[in-house]
């Protein structure tokens, strides 16, 4: 529906003054202006009423799976009928729109495109469109605002930086290692079938179907040959620093979802399939990302705090699997539930973030530690500031035991 601008009021507002002018100082040559400028944005105003707009919009996103705080390409084709307007599209990204600029006059057969770029700064499932095409009459007296309604999806994933050698020894030979194929294959040999109803969404393949303009579901085999443990504190009680109308809610809970993400890439890296593990219940309907890891980054990228939840049964393991726990203040319900999934002998790690301000102090993140390192965990208390490869590094011990070109890695972890 069009509506008159801040200047169509004013000239109504101006319209007024003079008419009133004109009446109390019986001066009636001012009654043609008043009567001019109340037309100009009534005639405005029908000129923005006679034309409707009827727009269609594609979007190419480039990459289709980000990643915080890398750009994204958007392209847009504008296809349809409308004249040439201003537009703006929403982003996940402060201020909250791309532009503005300026949309050539579309027609049916001259469909115009757009583009521009954003850096996405929340992980998880966010929200590209619609995009808003403003119209106005030659004086800008009115305008219309057209919702293309159209919006699409992208996953975004959390950051990953990479990791120097760490706690976590290379799987053995004994150990089963993945075959050539399932380590080298690249993301096109995967094989894929159309989008069935029921399909799970974390088996949609989000690159393929980008190409092919369609939903397509991975149908490859899983991995094979030795296996890491992810475990991931997503429980709200653990983090006392939450806030729930703060952007991000809680620091030390990103920090975590950001460690376990480049745990996860860096574990992969050296021939492991990683599983993640959380105390809280999660969808089987997660998105996946691409590559060996895609699966668990798709998981924590929607990865959200939940309420605690009795823990009724304590998973065991079959076989001998390195852990990696991540976790701010698990309390002693949840630090059991973790320490009951190492197997005699495997290798097992414990990070946890120590949140800063006033919520810093207290017995729960002691207790905690202390419950690790009796149990024969490797384990290190940072801050949520903390670098990530600094944070992987503190669970080696002393510093004088890294070679030189892992102290270059950590230098330059810390300086990036």
């Amino acid at each position: 529906m069009p509506r008159l601008t801040g200047r169509g009021w004013a000239f109504l507002v101006v319209a007024a003054n003079l008419a009133a002018l004109a009446y109390g100082l019986e001066r009636p040559e001012i009654l043609p202006l008043a009567v001019v400028a109340a037309a100009a944005p009534i005639v405005g105003f029908l000129v923005v009423a006679a034309s409707r707009p009827r727009l269609a919009v594609a979007r190419h996103l480039q990459p289709v799976v980000a990643t915080v705080d890398e750009p994204v390409r958007v392209e847009v084709l504008v296809s349809g009928r409308a004249r040439a307007a201003e537009w703006i599209e929403r982003v996940p990204m402060p201020p909250g729109y791309a532009g503005p600029g300026r949309l050539e006059e579309v027609r049916a057969r001259r469909p115009r495109s757009l583009g521009y770029r954003y850096w996405p700064e929340r992980r998880g499932l966010a929200s590209v469109g619609p995009l808003l095409v403003e119209e106005r009459d030659p004086f800008a007296l009115a305008v219309r605002v057209t919702s293309t309604v159209a919006v699409t999806t992208q996953l975004v994933l959390p950051a990953v930086e990479p990791l120097p050698a760490g706690p976590v020894p290379d799987p053995s030979a004994e150990s089963g290692p993945r075959s050539s194929r399932s380590r080298e294959r690249a993301d096109d040999d995967v094989i894929t079938r159309e989008y069935r109803s029921g399909d799970a969404m974390r088996r949609v393949h989000w690159r393929v179907s980008a190409r092919q303009g369609e939903l397509m579901v991975r149908q490859d085999e899983p991995q094979a040959g030795p296996r890491a443990r992810l475990l991931v504190d997503d429980q709200l009680p653990s983090y006392p620093d939450h806030r729930p109308r703060r952007e991000p809610a809680s620091p030390s809970f990103e920090w975590v979802v950001r460690m376990a993400a480049s745990a996860a890439a860096h574990l992969a890296e050296r021939g492991y399939a990683v599983d993640l593990v959380t105390p809280s219940p999660r969808s089987d309907e997660a998105p996946s990302a691409d590559g060996p890891v895609g699966r668990v980054l798709g998981q924590l990228a929607v990865l959200a705090l939940s309420p605690a939840a009795p823990l009724d049964g304590v998973p065991g393991t079959a076989a001998s699997v390195p852990l990696v726990a991540v976790a701010c203040r698990p309390d002693a319900g949840t630090v059991r539930w973790m320490l009951a999934q190492r197997a005699p002998g495997s290798v097992a790690v414990a990070l946890l973030v120590a949140p800063s301000g006033p919520v810093a102090d207290g017995p729960a993140g002691r207790e905690a530690e202390d419950a690790f390192r009796r149990a024969g965990w490797l384990t290190a208390v940072v801050e949520p500031t903390a670098p990530l490869a600094d944070a992987w590094w503190s669970l080696l011990g002393r510093a004088e035991e890294r070679t030189p070109a892992e102290a270059l890695l950590r230098e330059g972890a810390r300086r990036g």
